[in-house]
Parts: C-alpha cells; structure tokens; sequence
C-alpha cells in the first residue's frame, strides 16, 4: 500500500529518491515480500523533457507519467510504501540505517538504496533553462531522432561538444553548426577534424536562448540571431545530494559513486543506482540503464537478505 503507514517502523530496505531507479528496485523488492519504504522529494532529473526515449514498451511516455505508472505498480505490494518527502541526513546507529527526513520523521532500515540523481549544470546563458528537455537536449541518442534532417546546433568549446557535433552529423542530421560561445578549448587537430568534415564552427558569444514552438533562436553577442530546429549541450553535472559523500561513499573521477556490478557501494549496506553511480568509465545514462541497476540492486539485496539468514541458521544452532 502506497502511504505513510509503516513510517518510523523497521524496514528491511529504505530507498532515497523516487526515478526510475529507485522504483524499479523497490517494484522487486516489493514483489519479494521485503518491507521496503521509497523517500521521495520529486526532483527527477529528467523531469524537464517532453517525453521518454528508448524503453521499450513506454516510447514516448512523459516523465511523469512514467513515474506515475511506477507508482500504480507499487501500490499492488502490501510490503511497498512511499514517503513523500526530502531525506535530510542518513546515520548508521548501531548496525542500523537510521534516515532522517525534512519533516522530522526517522526511518530506520538494515540497507540503504541511493537512488538520488545528479543535476545538470547548464552554461550561464539566459533562458538556457526554459529551452532545456524541450528543443535543447543534452543527448542526441536519446532525442536526436525527431529532428532528424533539419538545422541543428550543438552549443560547446570544449572536445566532448565538437564529438557530439561530428555525431550529430554522422548520424541525425548534415546541416549541423558548431556553437563554441566564445573561443574554443579543443586541439588543433579537432579544429581540422571539423573543418574536414565541413562542421562550421562559430565562436560568437551565445547572450541568450529562446525556445519556441518550431525551435529555438540564439541571440549572440554581435546581435545576430541564428533559427535551428533544435539544439544540443555538453553538460557537465554534480550529485544532487550529498548523502552519498557524506556517508564515505567511493566516488568516481566523474563524481559519481563507484558501485561494483552488483551496485554496492564502498559502504557496507549502501548500494546506489541510476545516473548518480556507475561500475565502469563512460558516460552513458539512460531510463533503461537506471532501471537496470535499479532491478540489479534490489534482486541482489534480496537474495543478501536470504542468503543472511540463511546462514544465520547455522549459527544459531552452533554448527
């Protein structure tokens, strides 16, 4: 049952942060009888696109309506709850995980998930945030297919934007400009890599961005406006809590925390999921991946639970 009836109870499993992460690992840790609670703020990362890419079955669905069909399916697992609020601060008090909350709720739990998200750290461009998830994205895989063929721009200096200039090329569309809003940052040989692949570089200052409902307009510092259909940005991004770093959480060069393939972190206890932890090097983050880890952390997490007890039996026993 979704509410707040076990709140403050012992739980086998608590989750911080409510994407498709950490419901995907509380939907198998409810469908496993384990008394999970979910602690969610509604702070999704993706909560500013239009719509979901590349899960099969749910194309094109929005992000809260993923969310919301997340939270249906939850509700079939009497031993499944959701908290809605902000977890504050996270303690391990005598081998427990002890949660405490925004409204002053305590939680406690024998495991902790981690599923808190990362936010993206946009360039300081006016109106970039209301462009961003609509006709400005930060992943041509994921949307570059519904502009296809028509002018678009990747907005970088640095060597990942003019890689995703040559990809956006390569593989949505030929009429693509490289924006690098001011002088740029990458090699001489990127500079001739783009040049041989007819990539045309500005380096005009980009002084705001306007989104509309065909595009988006760059406004740029010797007052010209430049029209594309879409856009796109190399965006770097930080955790968004700092639960993890304040628990002693590993992290990655990247900042994010470093799981193993099963998705615990260097903390007893702690796994973490979706876009905010990652096994191995690369940059990749899609729903489907942060679903993945979601479901691999809580099949692992349970049969943790099983196996525990399991051998607790032995012990009892003196043999």
């Amino acid at each position: 049952m979704v509410s707040d009836i076990y709140v403050e109870s012992d739980f086998d499993v608590a989750i911080i942060g409510g994407g498709p992460a950490g419901l995907a690992a509380a939907q198998v840790l409810g469908r496993q009888r384990r008394r999970v609670i979910l602690i969610d703020d509604h702070q999704q990362r993706n909560a500013a696109a239009s719509n979901v890419h590349m899960l099969l079955g749910r194309e094109g669905m929005t992000p809260t309506g993923l969310v919301l069909a997340g939270h249906r399916e939850l509700a079939t697992f009497p031993t499944a709850s959701i908290l809605s609020t902000r977890a504050m601060k996270v303690l391990v008090e005598e081998s427990k995980i002890v949660v405490s909350t925004e409204t002053g709720r305590k939680i406690s739990a024998e495991y902790l998930i981690l599923a808190t998200g990362v936010v993206d750290q946009l360039p300081a461009i006016p109106g970039v945030d209301k462009a961003y998830g609509k006709s400005l994205f930060h992943c041509p895989l994921c949307d570059g297919f519904e502009v296809r063929d028509q002018p678009l721009v990747v907005i970088g200096g640095g060597e990942q934007a003019a890689f995703m200039a040559a990809y956006v090329q390569d593989r949505i569309s030929r009429e693509v400009q490289l924006c690098s809003n001011g002088e740029p940052s990458f090699s001489p040989q990127t500079r001739r890599r783009l040049d041989r692949n007819k990539i045309r570089v500005t380096e005009n200052e980009v002084v705001g961005i306007e989104a509309h409902s065909d595009g988006l307009t760059l406004s740029m510092g010797d007052f010209t406006r430049m029209t594309y259909r879409a856009g796109f940005l190399s965006v770097r991004y930080r955790q968004r809590s700092p639960i993890a770093q304040d628990l002693g959480c590993r992290l990655r060069d990247d900042g994010r925390v470093w799981v193993d393939h099963f998705q615990r972190s260097s903390v007893p206890n702690v796994f973490a999921v979706g876009d905010m932890a990652k096994a191995t090097s690369g940059n990749m983050t899609f729903v489907a991946t942060a679903i993945a880890s979601g479901v691999t952390a809580g099949a692992f997490l349970d049969e943790d639970i099983f196996a525990r007890s399991w051998g607790g039996q032995d012990i009892a026993r003196g043999s």
